[in-house]
């Protein structure tokens, strides 16, 4: 087993980087985006040379993610590991925040628009915020960290890099989820997929009228209540 959460990750990309891993829907406005696991890497890439780069993310911070469930929620748990800080949910040095602007950072806010495929906002956004739909691209496919996180390193307020691949269960299924992976409750299950090789179907204001057929579309094998 990988030591560290980033190394979980490569680990699963390497086995079977072209499977899908994260397939999103939003019963709202009625998107959906299927990543694979070489997919999400490289949103995670970009997204983390953009913290170092742009924001001065230095290891050992902490990085607050506001977002209802998203994929962007796992692009930026995932991106913030690689970058040796972890994520907290009280205030964190940089917050990560939706077209609410609900939390802000100490020291930087960043905000997506949550429109498809990471795009920017279309309105001027408030002082002191960044956007990160008009900055991400910018930012290349590989990210290699100056200081990369050790299993003793912080991963989500106490908990460690340790903690959360130690106690996550491995789940080799795949999933229908409605929770936030990035938040308190979800990133053990986040993890758990990565270390079992599963894939995750996340649903954003779920139609409960249209679970049945999603099921059956997506080869769900079972899902996880929250």
């Amino acid at each position: 087993m990988s030591r560290v959460l980033p190394e979980l990750f490569a680990a699963a990309v390497q086995r079977d980087g072209g499977a899908p891993f994260l397939t999103y829907y939003d019963d709202t406005t009625g998107e959906r985006i299927e990543l694979s696991a070489v997919t999400t890497a490289n949103w995670v890439a970009k997204t983390a040379n953009l913290l170092v780069d742009e924001y001065d993310l230095d290891a050992g911070e902490t990085v607050a993610i506001g977002l209802p469930p998203h994929w962007l929620g796992v692009v930026w748990a995932l991106s913030t590991w690689s970058a040796g800080a972890s994520l907290t949910s009280d205030t964190g040095a940089l917050a990560i925040t939706g077209p609410d602007f609900a939390i802000r950072g100490e020291r930087e806010t960043v905000a997506s628009a949550l429109l498809p495929l990471g795009g920017r906002f279309r309105e001027p956004l408030p002082d002191g915020v960044h956007d990160y739909g008009a900055e991400v691209y910018n930012h290349p496919d590989l990210f290699v960290p100056l200081d990369p996180p050790s299993p003793a390193s912080p991963a989500y307020d106490e908990l460690t890099h340790a903690d959360l691949i130690g106690t996550a269960e491995p789940v080799a299924d795949r999933i229908l989820v409605t929770r936030d992976l990035a938040g308190r409750d979800g990133v053990g299950l986040l993890v758990g997929v990565i270390a079992g090789g599963g894939s995750i179907v996340l649903c954003r204001n779920l139609d409960k009228a249209k679970l049945a057929r999603r099921l059956s579309d997506e080869k769900v094998d079972r899902v996880v209540e929250d």
